[in-house]
């Protein structure tokens, strides 16, 4: 039987901020591998880094030491232009305080990774099917009556969904989530989970979240404690 293979592995991960004449260490040789299609759960306190190391997988920062493979790619090798591929492609992102567009309706803003992802031509050729991907993508959240809406018209637990739905517009290989349930109550937020797991199981998303609340945390496949820095237990 073959082994399972990683989706997901960091070595020796170091990630420091300068404030003013002092370094801040917020990662300290930080290694886990996540496989394909897991649903693992980062837990740690407010300040342990756990967003940080959210941001150094989704190539949203730069690495100081050590390295982050995604399926099998050293991102360290990889051009600006690589990256911002990379990132559009294969990784989607959800956030605490969502991050939706007002002005646009919930449909509009689902779409949004598709067209980052085409041309202009591109997006003339492929839109009717980006649409309906999209039209997909919301009625398997729970969505399908509600695509004309704005943000402002969804409650906090809608808001979410809307993106998630956006986050797996371009179905990415690996979705990361930091504190997804940060701002709903605690039936809302298992229903965000439900939701997470799905993309995981069924659509066949790696899925890493990241939250302080362990008994959310329970509901991945694995869970990874992260204080100070480091990793306490796998």
């Amino acid at each position: 039987m073959s082994s399972p293979t990683p989706g997901i592995e960091v070595h020796g991960l170091h990630k420091s901020y300068k404030l003013g004449r002092t370094h801040l260490h917020v990662l300290r040789g930080v290694s886990f591998s996540i496989e394909l299609d897991e649903f693992v759960a980062v837990v740690g306190a407010s300040g342990s880094g756990k967003s940080t190391l959210l941001h150094l997988l989704g190539l949203l920062d730069s690495i100081d030491k050590g390295t982050v493979k995604l399926d099998g790619v050293d991102v360290a090798t990889l051009s600006r232009g690589q990256r911002n591929r990379v990132r559009c492609r294969n990784v989607g992102f959800v956030f605490q305080f969502y991050h939706l567009l007002p002005e646009l309706s919930v449909l509009e803003n689902t779409l949004l990774p598709a067209k980052v992802d085409e041309s202009v031509l591109g997006w003339v050729r492929h839109r009717g099917a980006r649409r309906a991907a999209a039209i997909e993508m919301l009625e398997r959240v729970g969505l399908g009556e509600r695509m004309k809406h704005r943000p402002k018209e969804l409650s906090g637990g809608e808001r979410q969904r809307v993106a998630i739905a956006r986050a797996l517009m371009n179905r990415p290989k690996f979705l990361l989530a930091d504190e997804p349930t940060g701002n709903l109550d605690s039936r809302t937020g298992k229903q965000i989970l439900q939701v997470l797991r799905t993309a995981s199981k069924d659509i066949g998303q790696t899925v890493v979240m990241v939250t302080h609340d362990a008994a959310l945390a329970a509901g991945a496949d694995r869970v990874l404690h992260l204080r100070d820095g480091r990793l306490t237990g796998k």
